[in-house]
């Protein structure tokens, strides 16, 4: 999708040092008051690039990333994953808080749940960080509804209890 100077489309070559960088600016933002400090100060944009780059070249396919792009500058993303055992699941998005507003993330949101039908799931998941709103409200017009108790998971090496958000069929 391009409008303008912005485009969503599938990852190039060279966005994941891109998607590090806005990986790790948008947790500093987003999750502030969600996780401790000290986690957070962990997530610099170099260390992320590397986090990114390892965990496409392992994360077993089918698999999926989209980027949002303003002007060549990576500023969201969405990742997704089809696994045998966990079934369909959005497994990280994010969208620099300085750009969110623009619909940027429904457009990323709408990749996402294409990339679903298209490999023919009737329900995928959708974790989101207990408490962050923005992210509980990019899912309601996208017919994901809470279900089920959290899952612990961990970011930075802080515990979050992520509760899960399957899709209406």
């Amino acid at each position: 999708v391009q409008e303008g100077s912005r485009r969503v489309g599938l990852e190039a070559a060279g966005d994941l040092g891109g998607i590090g960088g806005g990986h790790s600016h948008g947790r500093g933002a987003g999750y502030a008051g969600l996780v401790p400090a000290d986690a957070l100060a962990l997530v610099t944009p170099g260390r992320q690039a590397r986090v990114w780059r390892l965990r496409m070249a392992t994360l077993a396919q089918p698999r999926s990333m989209y980027v949002a792009e303003v002007g060549g500058e990576v500023i969201g993303f969405a990742l997704v994953q089809l696994d045998a055992n966990e079934g369909a699941e959005l497994k990280a998005m994010h969208v620099i808080q300085e750009h969110q507003g623009i619909g940027s993330g429904r457009a990323l949101m709408e990749c996402v749940v294409e990339e679903f039908r298209a490999w023919g799931v009737a329900e995928a998941h959708l974790c989101v960080l207990a408490g962050h709103a923005r992210s509980q409200s990019l899912s309601r017009p996208n017919a994901w509804t809470l279900q089920g108790p959290p899952r612990l998971r961990h970011a930075s090496g802080a515990p979050l209890h992520t509760p899960p958000y399957p899709p209406a069929r």
